[in-house]
């Protein structure tokens, strides 16, 4: 009797067991659940789409700096509720640029666009700016230059009156991988062009960051910047995927110039744009080098959502995701398609598509 209550207790454990393994919740989300389709296709003369930010109608301002082709000049996109992508501006070029290149961009608490100018490809010598979009009855009707003196001028994000600029290439001598943050008050630009001075010694650089060697040789810096619903900023390392959380005080100074990394883990090798989504308290986070997107909690546990191989994008699939924004329960991915050394994406190709995953 005994023995057969012991064989009758075995059974029942590995029946529950198997259940476990057959039910449990895995570490990584359900590939097919999340797999992206197309949201759209842009036209050639949008061969390198970049950065999204919302407009206050509830439309979607799309960068596009076009990289791939001369003949290709920098512009906004438009993407209303019918998912259309229109032009939306035309950027001039600044000073002694050939072409405006916009990446990161947001609306300020004056109305405008705020967008970076990425002259980095062209000239390093602290050329990239910030631009403003001056906006007149829902219309963009002028270009100024709101700060120049960057690097790589990358990402932007406002808080308040004040606008942060990921900068992502320093190229200091003694400071390789070396990239920061910028913090630039309203009241400072409304003064006028905002010149900040070169080689990482502004005042206004807020937070300083060192890639670490790593498999790509890719020292490339900061690059997406988020703030979560507790008022902290993040940002991400294209070269490395190392993320970082910079706290600040009560005066809105940042606590550490140089902070710890938040997040670290060797499956996330790439950060290229975050994005906060407040409603599922998570950083979705766009892995540029294995065609991924990965989900970040707030006290650090990253969940795979998607990852696939080497794509053209047509059909919806990740071709180098560089951008995520969250639109109800629609996740928008824009494909950046530029090729650099060490990621999945090997060429530049015909489609240059956004994709979209459904969340749950």
């Amino acid at each position: 009797m005994k023995k057969r209550n012991v064989s009758t207790l075995a059974v029942l454990l590995l029946a529950v067991l198997v259940v476990c393994f057959m039910g449990c919740e895995p570490k990584e989300k359900d590939p097919h659940s999340y797999k992206p389709t197309l949201f759209l296709s842009l036209d050639q003369s949008n061969d390198t789409p970049d950065a999204m930010t919302m407009a206050p109608d509830g439309s979607i301002i799309l960068a596009c700096p076009n990289f791939q082709d001369e003949k290709n000049v920098g512009v906004l996109m438009t993407i209303g509720k019918d998912n259309k992508a229109e032009l939306f501006y035309t950027i001039p070029p600044q000073g002694d640029s050939t072409h405006a290149r916009p990446m990161g961009l947001d609306y300020g608490p004056d109305g405008n666009i705020y967008v970076a100018d990425n002259q980095y490809f062209t000239d390093k010598d602290h050329k990239s700016r910030l631009l403003r979009i001056v906006i007149e009855d829902g219309k963009p009707v002028r270009t100024e230059v709101a700060v120049d003196g960057f690097k790589l001028s990358n990402a932007v994000i406002w808080k308040g009156d004040d606008i942060y600029v990921s900068d992502t290439f320093f190229d200091l001598e003694d400071k390789p991988g070396a990239s920061g943050i910028y913090k630039i008050s309203k009241a400072d630009m409304d003064a006028g062009t905002v010149t900040l001075k070169p080689n990482a010694q502004d005042e206004r650089l807020i937070a300083q960051f060192v890639t670490i060697p790593n498999h790509r040789d890719d020292p490339a810096g900061a690059d997406g910047l988020t703030f979560d619903s507790e008022g902290n900023l993040y940002t991400g390392m294209f070269g490395d995927g190392e993320m970082y959380k910079i706290e600040f005080n009560e005066d809105g100074t940042a606590k550490e110039k140089e902070p710890k990394p938040f997040f670290k883990d060797d499956k996330l090798t790439c950060v290229d744009g975050i994005f906060y989504d407040k409603k599922r308290d998570v950083i979705i986070v766009t892995d540029s080098e294995k065609n991924a997107i990965h989900l970040v909690t707030t006290d650090g546990k990253r969940t795979l959502l998607w990852e696939n191989d080497d794509a053209d994008g047509s059909d919806g699939l990740l071709d180098q995701p560089c951008e995520p924004l969250v639109r109800g329960d629609e996740l928008i991915i824009v494909n950046f398609d530029y090729p650099f050394p060490g990621l999945k994406n090997t060429e530049h190709d015909t489609h240059h598509t956004l994709s979209v995953i459904k969340l749950k």
